[in-house]
């Protein structure tokens, strides 16, 4: 499918968006830009590249350059005066859920806020009373989550400020597209969350807000960062979409050994275009055709995304018509994650009952395997398709 002039528009214009709020962070850099600013740049000899990647990544890890010990101060000093900076986030606010799950709301520019969201075992629970916690003391509520039985850490991370595709059961829609977020602020949402939990996260899912596949260099050299430098393995990364023209063609080619989630919504055109309004320049026929294209070139399982709303996609008969679309492009072996809708205020879906989630579930035919999402953090405004940055419209412009 080619981009339309809609599609390509808006990629162009997030792109240079991007490139304004691009600054000189090191997190998220690629090696051999690191070991050009460390060899050209400084005039010091290679090995202080691995030493500046303890810093960010290793157990050595520093807010700021000015803290890199393992360094020369001349060389530190040069960094500082260049326009480095390590690209740590501020922590702007913070709350644990009783299931253990923290949300974290992170500055990301003068007037720009994001959220990103740590899931530990489902065994966990939150130790301390409180669901909001004093920014102070995050580090110490967020550590006191009990309940450990694997040990995983998930971490939920945004792509863009804001999203442009407009879902209509989502919320990060309702605030519109601001930017595309930089290496450097993905990679940083995983840092702040290992340091919180005092864990190392072990899964990442692009699941947070925005839209990933328009912000693709981003969150391609992202992931490559996470997974080299940060030791997240590329199996453990999922990466979800809606569908955007081209892109799957673009990721396919980045050799990434991650998983790929189609967030399909729904199992016809028309019904998909009333709650995805992009799903208009962008075919399910010809998305489907993508993904199959996306398994065959890179061997990796697509799964799928498909949000419950109550009389709107939640019929049997809506079950019966996926499974077989899905069997007649995959064959036998796909797999949909079903995601009861969370409510949201301001936003008029419902979500379905506990009945209606089962008969949904048992039409699902012919080797079409599903799992249903269990609902975390919902007390805290931090389950799926729940995140705004509303911190930003709520404090920042207060004190602007």
């Amino acid at each position: 499918v080619s981009a339309t002039p809609h599609s390509r528009a808006l990629h162009d214009a997030m792109a240079a968006a991007t490139a304004r709020a691009v600054a000189k962070d090191l997190l998220g850099m690629s090696a051999r830009a690191l070991k050009s600013i460390v060899v050209d740049e400084c005039g010091q000899p290679l090995y202080r590249a691995t030493q500046i990647r303890e810093h960010l990544y290793g157990a050595r890890r520093c807010r700021r350059i000015e803290d890199f010990s393992l360094i020369p101060r001349e060389m530190r000093d040069a960094l500082v005066a260049g326009g480095y900076r390590t690209g740590r986030l501020a922590v702007e606010s913070a709350s644990v859920s009783g299931c253990g799950t923290g949300k974290v709301s992170l500055r990301v520019g003068e007037r720009e806020v994001i959220e990103a969201v740590g899931i530990p075992d489902a065994s966990c629970w939150r130790a301390s009373a409180e669901a909001e916690v004093e920014v102070e003391n995050a580090s110490e509520v967020f550590k006191s989550v009990q309940g450990w039985d694997k040990n995983r850490l998930t971490a939920c991370v945004s792509s863009q400020v804001g999203c442009a595709m407009k879902c209509t059961f989502c919320a990060t829609g309702m605030q519109g597209y601001k930017r595309n977020l930089t290496p450097a602020e993905i990679t940083a949402q995983v840092i702040e969350l290992e340091e919180l939990y005092g864990k190392r996260v072990s899964q990442v899912v692009f699941m947070g807000m925005g839209e990933p596949m328009l912000n693709i260099k981003s969150v391609v050299q992202a992931i490559r960062c996470l997974n080299e430098d940060v030791g997240i393995g590329g199996r453990h990364i999922t990466v979800s979409t809606v569908g955007i023209p081209n892109s799957l063609k673009k990721l396919a080619k980045e050799k990434l050994a991650i998983t790929l989630a189609i967030s399909l919504h729904a199992p016809d055109q028309h019904t998909r275009e009333k709650i995805v309004p992009s799903a208009k320049y962008y075919p399910m026929e010809d998305l489907l055709n993508d993904a199959r294209a996306y398994f065959k070139e890179t061997g990796r399982r697509v799964t799928f995304e498909y949000t419950l709303l109550a009389g709107v996609n939640d019929s049997p008969s809506q079950a019966k018509a996926l499974s077989r679309m899905l069997k007649r492009k995959f064959g036998t072996g796909a797999h949909v994650n079903i995601i009861p809708w969370n409510n949201i205020d301001g936003i008029n879906h419902t979500r379905p009952s506990g009945n209606a989630i089962h008969r949904f579930c048992a039409q699902l035919e012919g080797g079409v395997t599903h799992t249903i999402r269990r609902t975390r953090g919902l007390d805290t405004n931090a389950a799926c398709g729940m995140l705004t940055g509303a911190f930003e419209r709520r404090t920042l412009r207060a004190n602007a």
